[in-house]
């Protein structure tokens, strides 16, 4: 090897050195620029809601609005129908008052046809319901044609004279009945009065027999 060839080599080494510095720099350089790409400032914005179930309860009162309770199948409102038994012919009234409670939605109020525990006496009886206006009394001026205020709506029968087939129905009787409206949040109570009769034709062998009758009438929530 000639001195020449030495010469070009020694003079090749810092050029290298030169190149490779570069050539790493570049990298640290791009390596740097990648990071701060990559880098980036984060936030986040949330929503949240909170969802509360609605109330439908209802109470009944067999005073007229003097005192309201909740009923059950078990514990029963007991109606205030005059004292003394039934003879033929006998007509008998008693009020049973509905209404939401506090904070309840509005609804519909389905009454149940009659539940018994004597089959023969109650067939040998008869009923009507109607709903009735504010400011009325529960009687048998409700009950009549042309009646003044005249009932809301007749629930059970149709008007006319007290203990007709024609306008009552049997107290064994398993029609369905139409529903009539309950307001929101303890307002207007829907009132009820119920005529009970027992038929002129009543057998004999019915003396000193009982039956008590249960009424459901089933609420339902608007939503």
């Amino acid at each position: 090897m000639t001195r020449s060839s030495h010469a070009r080599r020694a003079e090749d080494r810092p050029r290298r050195f030169a190149r490779v510095r570069a050539i790493l720099a570049g990298g640290l350089v791009l390596g740097v620029g990648g990071s701060l790409t990559m880098a980036a400032w984060a936030d986040s914005e949330f929503g949240q809601a909170t969802f509360t179930a609605s109330r439908f309860t209802t109470e009944s009162s067999i005073n007229s609005g003097t005192s309201w309770a909740d009923s059950t199948a078990a514990a029963p409102l007991i109606f205030a129908f005059p004292a003394g038994g039934m003879s033929p012919s006998t007509v008998k009234y008693a009020p049973f008052w509905v209404r939401t409670k506090s904070l309840s939605l509005d609804g519909t109020l389905a009454l149940q046809p009659a539940t018994n525990d004597n089959a023969t006496l109650a067939g040998a009886m008869r009923y009507r319901v109607v709903r009735y206006p504010a400011g009325a009394t529960c009687g048998a001026a409700l009950f009549q044609a042309g009646a003044s205020p005249a009932p809301t709506a007749f629930i059970v029968g149709t008007a006319g004279a007290a203990g007709s087939a024609t306008t009552s129905v049997a107290l064994t009787s398993g029609a369905v009945l139409p529903t009539t409206a309950v307001t929101a949040n303890q307002g207007a109570a829907t009132q009820f009065c119920f005529e009970v009769s027992m038929n002129s034709d009543a057998a004999n062998e019915l003396q000193g027999q009982s039956v008590t009758p249960t009424w459901e009438v089933k609420a339902s929530s608007s939503s």
